[in-house]
């Protein structure tokens, strides 16, 4: 059965923005030399950066907020926000700093490796602005700004705002910071690794006993292998994967997963029904390309999930 959907909710993305250069090859070399790419495209990603759009273009309301440098990447990013519907109002040039640059290199099987500048303006920010987070019904964001993750998940528990942190690889201490204050958690399986390196089912339950009262539910995706996840006081649970033909690129498609996730989040859809919507539109992600301009439409996403 099929969830109802009232797409009336206003979420924030707090975090990452970065330029993407990225390169389509054949295949990865054994060893560094030369390697024609046959694609080219020159965008936006980042990880709250991401998940902002996938959620615009499920027909959500979004915002993002994130701190950039002083230099021309900004004109970049706010063109990028307007043309994929996302209100960038927490967009903040930060003077004397620098921006994110990431170089991805895709494989024909649309594997991908990332090759990651951090800007400064994520460890030196402005303070973050509670007020961004007015109307907001679900927060998301990474650790990435560990700063402003810490404040926004801090403020949306005042305000009983639903929050998921995007645990994706990252220092332990930064994410160990994040965790105690987000509703929801999910992690990739390597960023899994980083805190419960081994089988990820027995790493989500160890990691409880070092996230306090705060997390409900832990995850951790798995490509094609699904998702596990468990709420607290509860076993592991499974929810497969949507197989679909003709991937080509999976860039993106975590931070669609995230984006879907939170749009579930606020629908209140049980967890399963949740799981199982994003899951869907992280799968049809990885049929199109580039990056996160192949995540999909509200209406591709329902209907393979009444194909399935």
């Amino acid at each position: 059965m099929l969830p109802s959907l009232q797409l009336s909710p206003r979420l924030l993305c707090v975090g990452h923005v970065a330029l993407d250069l990225a390169f389509g090859v054949e295949a990865f070399p054994a060893r560094p030399t030369k390697t024609p790419a046959h694609t080219f495209h020159q965008g936006v990603g980042g990880m709250s950066a991401n998940s902002a759009v996938a959620i615009a273009r499920l027909g959500a309301q979004v915002r993002f907020a994130g701190p950039v440098g002083d230099d021309a990447s900004v004109d970049v990013f706010r063109a990028h926000f307007r043309r994929e519907g996302v209100d960038a109002l927490g967009l903040t040039p930060t003077p004397g700093q620098t921006s994110s640059v990431s170089t991805i290199v895709i494989d024909a099987n649309g594997e991908r490796m990332i090759f990651n500048h951090r800007g400064s303006a994520l460890t030196s920010p402005p303070p973050f602005n509670p007020a961004w987070l007015a109307d907001t019904q679900v927060l998301l964001t990474d650790p990435r700004c560990v700063t402003w993750a810490q404040a926004a998940l801090t403020e949306a528990r005042q305000r009983g705002v639903i929050s998921l942190l995007d645990g994706d690889v990252a220092p332990a201490e930064d994410v160990g910071r994040l965790l105690p204050l987000a509703d929801w958690v999910a992690f990739s399986e390597p960023g899994l690794a980083v805190h419960q390196p081994g089988d990820p089912a027995q790493g989500l339950t160890r990691l409880w006993t070092r996230v306090g009262d705060g997390p409900q539910v832990l995850l951790v995706t798995l490509g094609e292998r699904g998702v596990l996840w468990q709420r607290r006081g509860e076993p592991v649970h499974h929810v497969p994967a949507f197989a679909v033909e003709g991937v080509c690129d999976t860039l993106g498609a975590g931070d669609t997963f995230h984006g879907a996730l939170g749009l579930a989040l606020a629908q209140r859809w049980d967890d399963v029904t949740a799981l199982r919507f994003a899951s869907a539109a992280a799968a049809l992600k990885c049929q199109r390309s580039p990056g996160i301009l192949g995540a999909p439409r509200l209406h591709e996403v329902l209907a393979l999930l009444s194909s399935s």
